[in-house]
């Protein structure tokens, strides 16, 4: 979830730009979070009758985010966009941007946006702590031990709701399994990973629990895990155990529907773990994935067969002193909006989203990416991934596809569009029209968070046919409504927020100026380029 600030900064950086055809309207706030991990592009000039828009969530950093503004949007112009196939050519760029990322001059300008950054984290903390400081001078000291007393119960309420919810690095009583994978999670075959269950009810993302009961099965020191699509009602578990478990299923605002016998996460009951051949794995077991991430066989002591090889689809780290740089252990996903003439396309990587008004309804033009819905679940699994019960991979990401985050990747009997995370975007395309209802979104998750697609557009309809209104002020005050009053909730209005919109001018004008340019290649439409050449970059 990340920490957060003692008060959110809510200073706006806002954009407003338009050419002949089209107007633009950006802003990003900050919020909660210690940092602002976000970027975006605007570019209504991309190239003739063509208009590119993007949304970059960074993770574990803004770094990547931050270079994928800078780069993307040139590698769009590959020889398929030449070739006018918009939809490989946004998939190419996609993929050639990932890869590129772990090559030796692009990790050194990760390595430089990452110490930028941290240098005006640093600042921005002094300057706050500085601030306070101040603030406290002038209080009564009555106010002032107020203050800390509320900081202090803010903090004891943070720490009992950490408690209450279940979470993936989080260990309970539960005994921890070695996993076997069957047919859906690749060729069956012994794993490292150990699973852990808080509760054996439906909890976080939607990966049900499972329940365990006594079983006559052979005793064992691996367990197996129904990741295929038939409802299999008995799965043999080691320590004399049998695992029974609910659907997979999404809860975000478009997730899938619930699709049976997706994932299995082994569970016992407390009283049951005394097995004889159990003494011995408690103590070796103490993080969940623990054997996954660091590529380790646990030894079990009643186990009378060899050392067990490492299946062909396990997650195998190399390089375990580079897992720490940038663009490996950080990310960021991407919602990337093409508009060749009245044509878009939609090329999206993660749960940032880009919604379209048409007469007022929200069409989503992409899907958000999370591990526990089926195709996601299915390719985590089979490139030797787990997810956990509140939806995370291996302990980690909450989603399932971005750029970066090669710690992920590393897989290398597998494609990169099969490893745990990808980076493969799906593309949606749509034609538009130009109409008063008619406009296009694109926002992080802050904000799908806090407001579902249509309740967005609904908000944007009430303002945007207001006269001289700016559209970057309307994205002003949708933050202000998504906004968390407090941090004491589950996160939800706590994260940067970034919002773009775009609008497409009335067909009359839009002829009007088209003429205007046909007589003069250096009018109106040039000069927007040179202002918005460059991506926009928040940091």
């Amino acid at each position: 979830m990340g920490t957060y600030l003692s008060k959110p900064i809510t200073d706006k950086k806002s954009h407003d730009i338009d050419n002949g055809w089209l107007s633009c309207g950006s802003s990003s706030m900050q919020g909660w979070r210690e940092s602002q991990e976000d970027a975006h592009n605007c570019l209504l000039d991309f190239d003739k009758s063509v208009a590119l828009f993007a949304v970059y969530d960074g993770h574990g950093g803004a770094e990547v985010a931050q270079y994928a503004a800078e780069k993307l949007p040139s590698l769009v112009k590959n020889s398929l966009y030449d070739n006018q196939d918009y939809e490989k050519a946004l998939i190419k760029a996609f993929m050639d941007f990932d890869d590129s990322l772990i090559e030796s001059p692009n990790v050194e300008r990760l390595i430089a946006l990452r110490e930028d950054n941290n240098e005006e984290c640093d600042e921005e903390e002094e300057r706050e702590e500085l601030n306070e400081l101040y603030e406290e001078a002038k209080m009564p000291i009555e106010d002032i031990i107020l203050k800390y007393k509320n900081k202090i119960l803010e903090n004891i309420e943070k720490n009992k709701e950490s408690e209450d919810e279940p979470s993936s690095s989080k260990e309970s009583h539960i005994t921890k399994s070695v996993v076997e994978t069957n047919d859906a999670c690749g060729s069956s075959s012994s794993s490292s990973s150990s699973i852990i269950v808080k509760d054996k009810t439906n909890v976080g993302n939607g990966i049900d629990g499972c329940t365990s009961k006594d079983s006559t099965a052979e005793s064992s020191s691996s367990a197996k895990v129904n990741g295929s699509l038939n409802d299999e009602t008995e799965n043999s578990v080691g320590e004399s155990s049998e695992a029974e478990c609910g659907p997979s299923s999404s809860n975000g605002q478009n997730g899938i529907d619930q699709i049976a016998g997706t994932a299995c996460l082994i569970s016992e009951d407390s009283e049951d773990d005394t097995d004889d051949d159990d003494d011995d794995d408690d103590d070796d077991d103490d993080e969940m994935f623990e054997a996954s991430i660091e590529n380790k066989l646990d030894d079990e002591s009643d186990s009378d067969s060899d050392e067990e090889e490492i299946p062909s689809n396990s997650f195998i780290y190399e390089d375990d002193d580079e897992e720490d740089k940038p663009g490996k252990d950080s990310g960021c996903t991407a919602v990337m909006a093409l508009l060749v003439n009245n044509k878009l396309y939609v090329a999206n990587a993660g749960d940032s989203r880009c919604v379209v008004s048409i007469d007022g309804k929200a069409h989503d033009m992409s899907k958000d990416h999370k591990p526990e819905d089926e195709p996601e679940l299915k390719r985590i699994c089979k490139a030797g991934g787990r997810v956990s019960s509140d939806g995370r991979v291996n302990g980690g990401l909450n989603l399932s596809r971005a750029l970066g985050d090669h710690n992920y990747k590393k897989n290398k009997e597998l494609a990169n569009t099969e490893q745990m995370i990808t980076a493969l975007p799906d593309v949606t395309v749509l034609d538009l029209t130009s109409d008063n209802n008619n406009f296009i979104v694109l926002a992080c998750d802050g904000i799908w968070n806090s407001l579902s697609s249509q309740e967005v557009v609904d908000f944007i309809l009430e303002r945007i046919n207001k006269p001289d209104v700016k559209l970057s002020s309307i994205c002003e005050e949708l933050f202000e409504q998504c906004l968390a009053p407090n941090t004491l909730s589950d996160g939800t209005g706590c994260d940067n927020m970034t919002c773009i919109i775009v609008k497409l001018k009335s067909k009359q004008k839009r002829s009007r100026t088209d003429d205007e340019e046909g007589d003069s290649e250096g009018g109106e439409c040039k000069k927007h380029k040179s202002d918005s050449i460059e991506p926009e970059s928040v940091q």
